[in-house]
């Protein structure tokens, strides 16, 4: 759902730099499922002669192969919180594939349990809890940019927000009352808005319902209480 995104900057890029590249589209001629779960790796090595141990495809990893019969791109991650592969492979294989993996005893799953999972261990949607105004510092992923390097896309940007300090961090909250709050709800302090819910949900794992909102960085600790504004109501988290 991204790839009219990442098209649009690479062409931008392209026409700036003037890169005696052409770009092609074919996400359109690509099929993708997600395979994940405790069971993941089992279910996979079933299916295929990979390695597909730790060591044969590492978390991050990207690996051809063939899955079910069809010649696939496996990717190592991990957006549910459990192990997981995705499988590309050309979109006419795709119902193949689907249905050798629910044959050999894979279980469906819709997109709403998928984003419960990702909320819990706190997975950042880009888009959803970030917007054009975000970073990779403010949104906690210090980890993801390599400074070190001679030059990437945001480099500078990055370096200016290090310099300079965040404005807003991206946190988790736990609701105290038994109330979900909206998606771009206000966080409020002394009658004013200091930050937004991006992502929120009811967690069965944790009892009660959770979330994801920008905040000043001096809320950006664990035990910080804050109020959400709910129907016209102040709330705790």
């Amino acid at each position: 759902t991204g790839a009219d995104a990442v098209i649009a900057w690479f062409e931008w890029w392209n026409a700036v730099w003037g890169m005696d590249v052409e770009i092609l589209d074919v996400s359109g001629a690509l099929a993708a499922v997600n395979l994940a779960g405790p069971r993941a790796r089992e279910a996979l090595g079933a299916l295929t002669d990979m390695d597909v141990s730790n060591e044969g495809i590492s978390y991050l990893d990207a690996k051809q192969g063939v899955v079910a019969g069809v010649p696939c791109l496996v990717l190592r991650i991990g957006f549910v919180g459990e192990l997981g592969y995705e499988l590309h492979c050309p979109s006419p294989a795709g119902e193949h594939l689907w249905d050798t993996l629910v044959a050999a005893g894979a279980r469906p799953f819709g997109l709403e349990p998928q984003r419960i999972l990702r909320l819990e261990k706190q997975h950042i949607l880009v888009g959803q809890d970030t917007d054009s105004e975000s970073n990779l510092l403010s949104a906690g992923l210090d980890w993801l940019p390599k400074l070190d390097k001679d030059d990437f896309v945001g480099k500078w940007a990055t370096e200016l927000v290090a310099e300079h300090g965040v404005r807003e961090r991206l946190v988790g909250f736990v609701m105290r009352n038994p109330v979900l709050p909206l998606e771009g709800g206000q966080i409020v302090s002394e009658g004013r808005s200091i930050g937004r819910v991006t992502s929120s949900r009811f967690s069965e794992a944790a009892g009660r319902h959770v979330g994801m909102c920008w905040v000043p960085p001096e809320l950006a600790q664990d035990g910080a209480e804050f109020q959400i504004m709910v129907d016209g109501a102040k709330l705790k988290s």
